[in-house]
């Protein structure tokens, strides 16, 4: 078992953390990994709707299963945690949105009026035809990927904060990933996070495009003055 490390700062983890792409075979604690997922669970959403689903895989047996559906790559069955991140784009309409109203109502947060008024406004935001509802209905595909996203970056954060290593995968046949897993067909499989302590060398900074290139000020193409 590793050493548990003292706590990173953000601004330290968001400036060292690279892509690991070997991993030691040196468990996660796991309290720290209680603590690594529960900022995903922290993570803000649309609503408050949290869409996402995620598959935590640690047994031998079934990294080396996942690695079959994640493009044969190591470090899938190398590292002692393989978090799997799934949204379900239904999940609003088939009890997600009920809880999040008892839990809104359990924190005191509105009252019945304000409930009511969340529940018509998901409904005819989600429930409709993308496209419809005044041109603002989401393809759910991309708005469930939109939140996913954002709660598998805070374990990823955290993770590092706590002194592991990580590396975020696009690499995978999403329908590999559900047969192996046992994920509902509904349900998206978006993207894969191995988690440990990196075998070797960390990975070398690959450097990142200047500020003026990619924001704006005001307006697109704007250069912006800081």
């Amino acid at each position: 078992m590793a050493k548990r490390a003292a706590e990173k700062s953000l601004s330290e983890v968001i400036r060292e953390r690279r892509a690991t792409g070997s991993y030691e075979p040196i468990p996660v604690h796991d309290e720290d990994l209680k603590k690594i997922l529960q900022a995903g669970l922290e993570a803000p959403s649309g609503y408050n709707l949290q869409p996402w689903r995620f598959v935590v895989v640690r047994d031998p047996e079934q990294r080396k299963k996942l690695r079959a559906a994640a493009m044969n790559q190591p470090k899938v069955e190398e590292a002692p945690v393989v978090i799997v991140a799934c949204g379900d784009p239904l999940g609003w309409r088939d009890g997600d949105l009920d809880e999040m109203l008892k839990l809104g109502k359990e924190h005191g947060y509105g009252g019945d009026a304000e409930h009511a008024a969340v529940r018509r406004n998901v409904t005819n935001f989600l429930g409709g035809t993308p496209g419809s509802a005044g041109g603002i209905a989401p393809d759910l595909g991309v708005w469930v990927n939109r939140h996913v996203m954002i709660a598998f970056t805070s374990i990823m954060l955290m993770a590092e904060a706590l002194g592991y290593d990580t590396a975020p995968m696009e690499g995978f046949s999403e329908d590999k990933v559900k047969a192996t897993l046992g994920i509902p067909e509904r349900v998206r499989v978006v993207a894969l996070l191995a988690i440990g302590k990196r075998k070797g060398d960390d990975k070398p900074y690959g450097g990142r495009f200047p500020m003026g290139r990619v924001f704006f000020a005001e307006e697109w193409g704007k250069g912006i003055e800081l």
